[in-house]
């Protein structure tokens, strides 16, 4: 009877509650996310950087497939305007971080 009462009770505070927080964190947050994410857009950045050969600012899917074979393999699910490329945002996931 308690855990069902429970349950109720915080059932409506779990949508907000996930609204509230983002899984990417910003760069210049303060403590362990902030050092994490920041070190993970270095390393995007750096394989980005390598992968553009002809440094248009914009990867073709051979291109990352030579940093990225994951990203290579699941090419079209992260080309989200579908143009053949990836652009900064579409590499990273997210639009939060400026390269």
């Amino acid at each position: 009877m308690r855990s069902t009462l429970l349950a109720i009770c915080l059932t409506p505070l779990v949508p907000a509650a996930a609204l509230a927080q983002t899984a990417v964190p910003d760069l210049d947050q303060q403590g362990r996310r902030g050092d994490i994410a920041r070190k993970v857009q270095e390393k995007a950045a750096r394989q980005f950087d390598q992968a553009d050969l002809d440094k248009d600012g914009r990867l073709t899917e051979q291109e990352v497939a030579a940093v990225s074979p994951f990203k290579a393999r699941a090419f079209a699910q992260f080309d989200k305007n579908g143009d053949g490329v990836l652009d900064w945002p579409e590499f990273v996931g997210h639009e939060r971080w400026a390269k």
